[in-house]
């Protein structure tokens, strides 16, 4: 409620990825306590409530993919169908637990049901992959789509100046006529446990706008190329 009442101040809509995180617990595998411990439960009833309102008031819901899914085809079937059990209707996007993907990553997604991918990016770094400013499409016989990621929170906030590191990031997107992706994870919002990472998330959202740039859910915006691409027949 609180990310709603931000973003409809803003006049803005956004991306939320729900994680089923399934990861096995072994007491003795200290990996495990990092990986398996902590998380909701995308199926209890107040979170559904919670996904639903979003839906329903114009968020985009996407899957954040559990932290093995990148690798399993029937995990992510599985996933995409619990998610879409709860909004009632198909759901296009993915993102990866802490970005994973390998070479079959992407065509997994595809085959899964996924029409883009939102985990290409830096996991330490904030800017343009390999200076894709635009999503692309990486699978030659399908229709799909990988959105680059461009600031992470927990990156940018690493930086000596986060604000001026980021909209050096944003003047690189402005003057590339690229899509900017911000990824803020909601638990970044809690002004008590992550003093000014709201404040953050709010000015460069302003910095954008002070560019003239237009916003839109990724949903939204692959929806648009992929209608533009169908209309001029372009690959």
């Amino acid at each position: 409620e609180n990310i709603m009442e931000i973003e409809d101040k803003l006049g803005l809509r956004s991306t939320f990825f729900f994680l089923n995180e399934t990861y096995p617990f072994h007491p003795w595998n200290l990996r495990s306590w990092r990986l398996a411990l902590g998380y909701y439960n995308m199926l209890d009833p107040c979170v559904q409530r919670v996904i639903k309102d979003l839906d329903s008031h114009g968020w985009e819901i996407g899957l954040h993919g559990s932290y093995l899914s990148y690798q399993d085809v029937n995990l992510l079937r599985k996933e995409k169908a619990d998610i879409e059990s709860i909004v009632g209707h198909r759901v296009i996007g993915i993102r990866q637990h802490y970005l994973n993907l390998d070479n079959d990553t992407w065509a997994r997604q595809a085959e899964a049901g996924f029409l883009y991918d939102a985990s290409f990016g830096f996991t330490d770094d904030i800017g343009f992959k390999y200076n894709r400013f635009q999503p692309f499409m990486p699978l030659a016989n399908r229709r799909f789509y990988v959105m680059p990621l461009a600031i992470m929170d927990g990156c940018v906030i690493r930086k000596k100046n986060p604000f001026a590191d980021a909209v050096k990031v944003i003047e690189l997107a402005r003057d590339n006529g690229a899509c900017l992706v911000l990824n803020w994870h909601q638990e970044r919002l809690n002004e008590k446990e992550f003093p000014g990472w709201r404040d953050l998330y709010v000015r460069l959202i302003e910095e954008c706008r002070a560019r003239d740039a237009q916003f839109a859910t990724i949903g939204d915006y692959i929806r648009l190329m992929s209608e533009r691409r169908k209309d001029d027949g372009s690959d």
